[in-house]
This record gives C-alpha cells, sequence and structure tokens, in this order.
C-alpha cells in the first residue's frame, strides 16, 4: 500500500500553489463560504474576482482535468483531480464552479447528446459558464422525490412552473440544473425529467437569501411559465431521476471540508506563536486530536478518489467521506471559537477580529454543512443501507 504521491503529482500540487500566490488578490483573505469551492469573496467586486479568476482556471486546463481528451479534458486520474480541489478549498480560492466542471460534465458524458456536449462542455471548461442546482423545494429536501415543480410539454417546448429554494451560488450562475416532474400519473421518482434551464430565460427570477453570514451565497429560484426548449431536456422525458442519481454521485468526491480544517489548523498554529502572552490552555490538546482526525479524513478522501479511478467506488464510500468530512468541519470550528475566546465573535469590520474574521466566518460557515448535499442522518442511512445492509429506518 503506497501512500505518496508520484513526482508528477508533487509537482502538479507546487504549480497550483504557485499559480494561487500569483492570480489571488492581493486583499484576499481566504475566507471558507458556506460551500468551499464555489463561494465568492465577501467583498465589494467578489463576483467579477470569481468570473477572473474562472477563466483563468480554464485557461489552465484545470477545469477539466478528470474529462476524457475526447470531451476536451485532460484525462487525468481523480487522485490528480483531488490534489487540485484541496489546494483550492485550503485558500478559498474563487472560480472553480463544481456542479458545472465536476457533476453536470460527467452527467453529460452519459446522458447528453452531442448538441448539449458541444453546447455546454466547451464553455464550462473555459470557465465561461456557470451552474447551480436547481432541485430542493420548500417541500421536498432530503425526500427530492416530493418535488411538485412541473414541466408541461407544448410542441417543442416545455412550460415550467414551481419554486426552488436553497440554491447554493444562483445568484452567480448562468445556467441551473434543475428537476421537474413531466407526468403526475407516475409515483414519485417515475414522472421526473431534468433539465438545463438558462436563468435569462422570461419567466425565470432568482431571489437571492442572504445567510447568516450575510451573504448571498443562496437563492430561491422561481419558474412562472417558464419556456424551455425540448433541446434542454437531458436523458428523456421521465428519465430524470437516473440522470440526478448519477450527477449527484460526484459531488461527494470531494476534500473541501478536510482542507479547511487543515488550514484552521495551521492559522490557529501561527497565531498562537503570533500572540505569546494570551493563555492558551489546552489548545496543545485540542489541535492535536483535531491533527489527528484531519489526516484521517485526507486519508479516506484520497481513498475514494482512488477507488473511483480503479471503479470500486461505491455511495456508501462517498457518503461516509461526505460524513466525516463536514461533521469534522463543524467540531473544528467550534474549537476554534472556543480557543480564541469572545475575540473570535468579531467580524471583518473590527480591527480587532483575529485574521480579519476568518475563524468567526469560519463557524457561521459550518452551521449549514451538515445539511448540504445530504444531512447526516440521509448519508448513515446510505450508509447503514448499503454497507450494513440494514433496513431503511
Amino acid at each position: 500500500m503506497d501512500f505518496q504521491f508520484t513526482e508528477e503529482q508533487e509537482r502538479f500540487r507546487h504549480e497550483v500553489r504557485s499559480f494561487l500566490d500569483k492570480e489571488l488578490p492581493s486583499n484576499w483573505v481566504d475566507y471558507i463560504g458556506t460551500a468551499f469551492d464555489d463561494t465568492v469573496a465577501p467583498i465589494k467586486d467578489g463576483e467579477q474576482i470569481f468570473r477572473d479568476m474562472a477563466l483563468k482556471l480554464g485557461q489552465k486546463g484545470w477545469l477539466s482535468l478528470f474529462w476524457p481528451k475526447e470531451y476536451g479534458g485532460q484525462s487525468c486520474s481523480y487522485v490528480d483531480f483531488l490534489i487540485y480541489l484541496e489546494e483550492i478549498a485550503s485558500r478559498g480560492s474563487p472560480g472553480y464552479n463544481a456542479v458545472g466542471s465536476k457533476m453536470l460534465a460527467p452527467t453529460l458524458f452519459k446522458y447528453g447528446t452531442e448538441e448539449q456536449k458541444e453546447k455546454h462542455l466547451k464553455p464550462i471548461a473555459r470557465g465561461e459558464e456557470l451552474l447551480c442546482e436547481a432541485f430542493t423545494e420548500p417541500d421536498a429536501g432530503s425526500d427530492i422525490a416530493s418535488l411538485q415543480t412541473k414541466a408541461v410539454r407544448d410542441n417543442n417546448d416545455y412550460i415550467i412552473t414551481g419554486q426552488k429554494t436553497w440554491s447554493t451560488f444562483a445568484k452567480y450562475s448562468d445556467w441551473c440544473c434543475m428537476l421537474a416532474r413531466t407526468d403526475p400519473e407516475l409515483k414519485r421518482h417515475r414522472g421526473i425529467s431534468f433539465f438545463l434551464v438558462d436563468l435569462s430565460t422570461p419567466g425565470v427570477t432568482v431571489n437571492p437569501i442572504i445567510d447568516i453570514q450575510g451573504e448571498p451565497d443562496f437563492c430561491e429560484i422561481f419558474f412562472e411559465d417558464a419556456r424551455v426548449p425540448k433541446e434542454n431536456l437531458i436523458g428523456g422525458e421521465n428519465e430524470g431521476w437516473k440522470v440526478v442519481q448519477t450527477m449527484l454521485s460526484y459531488e461527494r468526491i470531494a476534500i473541501g471540508p478536510v482542507a479547511v480544517v487543515r488550514s484552521m489548523i495551521d492559522r490557529m498554529v501561527r497565531y498562537i506563536k503570533d500572540n505569546p502572552e494570551r493563555q492558551w490552555q489546552n489548545a496543545g490538546q485540542a489541535l492535536a486530536q483535531l491533527k489527528v482526525e484531519a489526516e484521517v479524513g485526507r486519508l479516506i478522501c484520497y481513498r475514494l478518489a482512488w477507488l473511483h479511478d480503479n471503479g470500486m467506488a461505491t455511495a456508501q464510500d462517498a457518503a461516509m467521506v461526505r460524513l466525516y468530512g463536514t461533521e469534522l468541519f463543524q467540531r473544528a470550528a467550534s474549537a476554534g471559537m472556543e480557543l480564541l475566546g469572545l475575540y473570535s465573535q468579531l467580524g471583518k469590520e473590527d480591527s480587532r477580529a483575529p485574521l480579519q474574521g476568518w475563524f468567526r466566518h469560519f463557524y457561521l460557515s459550518s452551521i449549514g454543512v451538515t445539511i448540504a448535499a445530504g444531512t447526516s442522518e440521509i448519508l448513515k442511512n446510505v450508509i447503514a443501507g448499503i454497507g450494513l445492509k440494514l433496513p431503511r429506518e
């Protein structure tokens, strides 16, 4: 069992780090947002910074690292891809839109028509097209098959009506991946279809939801008789459930939460050393424990990438990585706040805030991570059902 990266992989990691050192704005504070891999900086021109960086990442070919060369990718391994994701996440870097390059792209490889691939893959790879998910509804979250948004066929179009909510990054996106019910007579998931919808379509309204950090990370999307061409249907009518399962299977192949925790440990250690006059009771014990847990998390993330490269990854493996990473993220955020004491509550607007409010931002970001991309309870059900063969609770 070899736990070392190859020389080529180490060179690639160094290249990504050097790129970020050069290209990130001089005033970048490396804030971590609700979605670690597609947030914008909490500064006035954050969206433009994100789009500019996306174009630069596209020029490097890094937005399509694991894509097959036949689709304009680099045909790199998932281990290579995770090296890139780890470095991006540890710096809170803008420019990487996971929904497009990590999730939708491989879904189009499998279910997209040649016209759909031609229309979307190249712009995504270049960093020109940004996407979001529009699956969750006010009354359909973990049980997404109960969604009520409907799409009615009208000649060569579908007329879509309904509401989506908690759509991360929708305010900054060009397109959304969405599910709608196309046959109400069929039970639950059998009557659902998958669409790509241009967010500039008449009848589509995106309203930002200001989150606990004061940022528009989430949005609600309203569809009021929005006319969507049938060419935007992915995988066939009433075939949306299998399409979205493919897409979501790529969502949990990530290392973002663990990378952020490792970054948090490094920042805390530097802060303690820079402020020796303070009494840091139990800091060593707390950070040592987190160090161990973060190393375990990093190993299982790369193990999942290796399993995927060898065609052995299962939904259980992905669920374990997601569950471990997000719960570790929350524990680390709470530990950081406790170690820093009352000063940890200060935001970036206060000159006394440790590291310009980074730890406060980290803590507030942690509150929702065990809900997004599958709650901890849902992930445990996946592990129990697939891994342990236990009946669903």
